[in-house]
């Protein structure tokens, strides 16, 4: 598909794939859901606590889970009913997130974090199989397309649930935010309840054949249990990763965002509630509200201007990173929350392109029968980095340094990835129209 994306032909993608718009029905739900209950718990948080170790630890319930289930998740993922995987993972959110109502004082906040990684632990199950479904709905040509719209749903859900539980927060209080997003994940899993069952078939890249019979080669025979944990389909995964230098140097470029990233989602609470001091989360909605705006735009003014072959997707990924750092540098020496949210929205926009891009590009070259366990393999690297850098900023957010000096670092560790990706490109040209390699 050589046109460059419009509306006309991102809403064509959605109307033209039954499986699709219901998946995409689904997300546009409880995302919407899952953005009331952020700026719902940031604010009790910080009310019943007041301390960046406590921000920082429900984050780091949020992404441990996905570091160390992603690869096990995967693996079920690609071999057994993916739509049976979102659909209880669904139900199972529902009523985890139904026990926040109980959390009433500070003694009772070890519940939040015991509810948070439950959560997580689902969710860790639900994002590879959901990634790994998406390729098996939409045509080829139209993943990047596919990408896009997945991530200006994401963009418009931040936006609006933030800026409603922003709302909702100021005129009827936290315990309804907390009932909408159990209400959202309902209605996502009856949604979801109408995709098929199996995988559909395509036409695959190069590589069923191979992964096979590399299989065959070189593993001996397992045990029952081992086969049971899905080891051997963990080693496949991991093989084929190590085996291929542009989806590790892309899982790598990728996962190096999270050091960014980690650390600013704990700022941008202190940020909102004490440095601009908005109080009563109207602080977090706005700037909250702001990251959804930039990441809705993010991938739409990218393809005008550079394009969605996969040079342009690679050359997108350099100009994004390079807008991160330069827009959370900006954000640090705001003089006000509004200016503030102005460098957030463009430092978004640039996280939203990164995403965007690099999902395409892997879903582009990495066929089916590994794709789970990519997916997992890039999700986990990804809350790897997110975790070190949480735990990180929260741990000296408490002992004294400024959260500006720890944004301005944020932006700066950019520069790594950005040095990184230069040098890869190699790789890259000389694999250049060669799937799966």
């Amino acid at each position: 598909m050589d046109a460059a994306p419009t509306l006309s032909r991102l809403v064509g993608v959605v109307r033209r794939n039954a499986g699709f718009r219901r998946l995409y029905a689904a997300n546009a739900v409880s995302q919407v859901g899952d953005w009331l209950n952020v700026v719902a718990l940031l604010s009790l948080l910080l009310d019943l606590t007041g301390k960046g170790e406590a921000v920082a630890l429900v984050y780091l319930t949020r992404f441990v889970p996905f570091f160390l289930l992603g690869p096990p998740a995967g693996v079920l993922a690609d071999r057994i009913s993916r739509r049976a995987i979102l659909v209880t993972c669904d139900v199972l959110r529902a009523a985890l997130v139904l026990c926040l109502l109980f959390v009433r004082s500070p003694d009772q906040v070890w519940i939040v974090y015991l509810v948070m990684t439950a959560h997580a632990i689902a969710s860790a199950f639900f994002e590879p199989a959901q990634a790994a479904t998406v390729p098996n709905l939409v045509s080829r040509d139209e993943l990047v397309f596919a990408s896009a719209l997945e991530n200006s749903l994401w963009s418009v859900a931040v936006a609006v649930g933030s800026a409603a539980g922003g709302v909702i927060l100021a005129l009827v209080g936290r315990d309804a935010a907390f009932l909408c997003d159990a209400a959202s994940f309902v209605a996502s899993a009856l949604l979801l309840r109408g995709l098929p069952a199996g995988r559909p078939k395509r036409d695959e890249p190069p590589g069923r054949e191979l992964l096979a019979a590399g299989r065959e080669a070189s593993e001996p025979a397992s045990s029952g249990f081992v086969n049971l944990l899905g080891l051997p389909d963990l080693r496949e995964g991991a093989r084929y990763v190590a085996g291929h230098p542009r989806v590790r140097a892309l899982i790598a470029t990728i996962s190096s965002f999270g050091f960014t990233l980690g650390g600013v989602l704990v700022l941008l609470a202190f940020f909102g509630e004490q440095v601009f001091a908005r109080t009563s989360g109207s602080g977090i909605a706005i700037l909250w509200t702001a990251r959804g705006v930039g990441s809705f735009f993010g991938p739409f003014v990218a393809f005008r201007l550079v394009g969605h072959d996969q040079r342009a997707l690679r050359r997108g990924i350099l100009w994004a990173f390079c807008a991160i750092l330069v827009c959370y540098l900006g954000f640090a020496v705001s003089p006000g929350l509004f200016v503030a949210a102005g460098f957030l929205a463009v430092a978004n926009a640039g996280g939203s392109i990164l995403w965007t891009y690099g999902a395409a590009l892997l879903q582009q070259i990495v066929p089916d029968p590994v794709r789970g366990r990519v997916a997992a393999t890039n999700m986990g690297g990804m809350t790897l980095a997110m975790s070190a850098s949480t735990f990180l900023v929260g741990f000296l957010l408490d002992r004294g340094i400024s959260p500006r000096a720890l944004m301005a670092g944020c932006g700066l560790v950019a520069a790594a990835p950005i040095a990184f990706w230069v040098a890869v490109q190699p790789a890259f040209a000389r694999d250049t129209g060669e799937d799966g390699r």
